[in-house]
C-alpha cells in the first residue's frame, strides 16, 4: 500500500517547498488499532537517526493526535489517539518540532561532509533530537584542536548561506562521488536513483530526511562533547546556537 510522501518531492524552487509543507489533505486507506495508512502525507516516518513528526488529524470539526509515525517494509502508520470517522483528513504537522529536526538533520550533514574531507572518517551513525545531536565517526581519535576546527568549518559554511539543493542522481553516478563517505551498501541494489542532498561544496550525500532551504537557518554549531564509543569511533555531541 504505496503512500504519497509530499516531502520527497525534488526541490526545484516551489512553494511552498516540499520540506516546509506544513498542512495538507489525504484519504484515509486502512485504518488499524491505533493507527491511519494515508494516501499522501508530509508527516515524517522516525528513521535515519531523524525523530517522527508529530501533530493532528482533523475532520468534520474532530481531531486526533498524531503521536507517532512508523514506516516498516514500505508502509507508514500514522499512530493517533483516536481513529477517523470518515475517509478524508486534513494533517497538520507540529512545525515547532520538525522545523528543530529540520535544522539538526542538515547541520549534520555540513558536519559529517566536513569531518569526512578534513579527516577522512566517515559518519557510522547519528542521532537527532529538538536540542541537540550526535554523530558517531570512524576511524577517529579528535583532540581538542581538532573539534574546534571541525566547529569553526562549521560556522563558517552555515554562515556563507549556502543553497540546499534536493535532487535525484542516477546511483552509478552517486557512487562514484562519494566514495566512502556513505554507507551506500545498505541501501538496497534495485534502487537505481538516490535522493540527494547537497550543501553547498560542504557535503553531497544521499538522504530521505527534511532539510532547510538555506544554510545560514542553521545558526551556529556548538560542540558540547566528545566522548569514545570504541576502537577508533569517535561520539561528538552538538547544540545548535542562534548565529
Amino acid at each position: 500500500m504505496q503512500t504519497q510522501v509530499l516531502y520527497m518531492e525534488d526541490r526545484r524552487g516551489q512553494e511552498p517547498d516540499p520540506c516546509y509543507l506544513r498542512e495538507f489533505d489525504a484519504n484515509v486507506l486502512e485504518t488499524g488499532p491505533d493507527f491511519v495508512i494515508l494516501d499522501r502525507t508530509a508527516f515524517y516516518a522516525e528513521g535515519g537517526g531523524q525523530p517522527y513528526d508529530t501533530g493532528r488529524l482533523s475532520w468534520s470539526g474532530q481531531e486526533a493526535k498524531v503521536l507517532r509515525v512508523t514506516k516498516e517494509k514500505g508502509v507508514i502508520r500514522h499512530h493517533v489517539d483516536r481513529l477517523p470517522a470518515v475517509g478524508r483528513v486534513h494533517g497538520t504537522i507540529d512545525w515547532d518540532r520538525r522545523y528543530a529536526h529540520m535544522r539538526y538533520h542538515t547541520s549534520q550533514h555540513i558536519l559529517s561532509g566536513l569531518v569526512w574531507k578534513i579527516y577522512g572518517a566517515r559518519t557510522v551513525g547519528n542521532q537527532l533530537y529538538t536540542d541537540h545531536a550526535r554523530v558517531d565517526f570512524q576511524p577517529a581519535n579528535f583532540t581538542a584542536e581538532d573539534l574546534k576546527r571541525i566547529e569553526d568549518e562549521c560556522n563558517r559554511t552555515a554562515a556563507a548561506a549556502h543553497e540546499v539543493r534536493i535532487f535525484q542522481e542516477d546511483r552509478v553516478v552517486v557512487d562514484s562521488k562519494i566514495g566512502d563517505r556513505s554507507l551506500l551498501d545498505l541501501i538496497p541494489a534495485s534502487i537505481r536513483r538516490l535522493r540527494i542532498i547537497q550543501v553547498g561544496s560542504a557535503d553531497y550525500c544521499p538522504c530521505g530526511g527534511t532539510h532547510l532551504k538555506n544554510s545560514s537557518e542553521i545558526g551556529r554549531v556548538h560542540i558540547l562533547e566528545k566522548r569514545s564509543k570504541g576502537k577508533e569511533t569517535d561520539r561528538v555531541g552538538y547544540e545548535l546556537l542562534p548565529a
